[in-house]
């Protein structure tokens, strides 16, 4: 079985022998079922037991199959009292009871997690796998950072310090293009270490915005092309480190630079006789 993390420690319960466990259980499978295998782990357990009463379902308690422990499996970021608060189940709590199928529901409506399964392992505890998202890129808009996923999905808006190191996309929809944009963006050599963020223009194209300052304006298609003038054209002439403004990347044939104030200035100048 795999690594498992406790979710939360929970208050030792009153002890009750071995034999006389296994011979309730089994009366009570009888009673359930009449014949046939009794399905441990499935959603199929709670309609049985609810079939028989209360009655029934305080009986399975008594005789130890009741909620005592929830171990998981991949959590990393997700806190374990939202996971616990999904689950909605207390220590005590009939394990027969719980709705497998509303509580793995649950869990995949938090926000880490994109996929969910849970099991009962009888007598007492409940085994919870879940599968977490990865964090992507930060977006802005309208002036807030949120943490999201490659599917567009807010992870977070608080705490983001952590992820500083991961791209920043502006714009409403810049969530929904990021992923095949940044992937490009990230194959192109000239760029590394040199985005400090994309900004998605009129829901149609993107603005790289450089650490050094330069805007590389891209166009709405044809997006690795340009690409790869601008890695060419920054091997031929180091563009993307001069006092360069805008380097205009829309045109298929032809690229436009626009140099600083100062750059301009620097270079109307005469050159000093010697």
């Amino acid at each position: 079985m795999p690594r498992m993390k406790r979710a939360q420690e929970l208050r030792r319960p009153r002890l009750i022998t071995r034999r006389a466990r296994i011979a309730g259980i089994a009366l009570l499978a009888l009673a359930v079922l009449g014949t046939g295998t009794w399905a441990w782990s499935s959603g199929r357990i709670q309609s049985a037991a609810q079939a028989v009463g209360d009655g029934a379902v305080a009986l399975t308690v008594r005789l130890g199959l009741r909620v005592e422990e929830v171990l998981v499996d991949g959590r990393n970021r997700t806190a374990p009292d939202d996971l616990l608060a999904a689950i909605a189940v207390s220590r005590g709590d009939p394990i027969l009871s719980v709705d497998l199928e509303e509580a793995r529901l649950a869990l995949e409506e938090l926000p880490w997690v994109s996929r969910a399964q849970i099991a009962r392992r009888l007598p007492d505890t409940l085994l919870v796998e879940v599968g977490e998202r990865r964090p992507m890129a930060i977006w802005q808009l309208d002036h807030r950072l949120r943490l999201i996923d490659a599917d567009g999905v807010v992870l977070a808006e608080d705490g983001l310090e952590a992820f500083d190191h991961l791209p920043l996309v502006v714009g409403a929809d810049a969530p929904s293009h990021a992923t095949s944009f940044l992937a490009q963006v990230a194959e192109t050599q000239a760029l590394a270490g040199r985005v400090h963020a994309a900004v998605r223009v009129g829901e149609r194209r993107w603005d790289l915005r450089l650490a050094n300052g330069v805007t590389v304006q891209l166009p709405e298609d044809g997006v690795a092309s340009a690409l790869t003038k601008l890695e060419r054209l920054h091997d031929e002439a180091a563009v993307l480190d001069r006092d360069v403004v805008v380097i205009d990347m829309r045109l298929p044939d032809r690229a436009f630079i626009r140099v600083s104030p100062l750059a301009h200035e620097r270079w109307q100048l005469p050159e000093e006789s010697t």
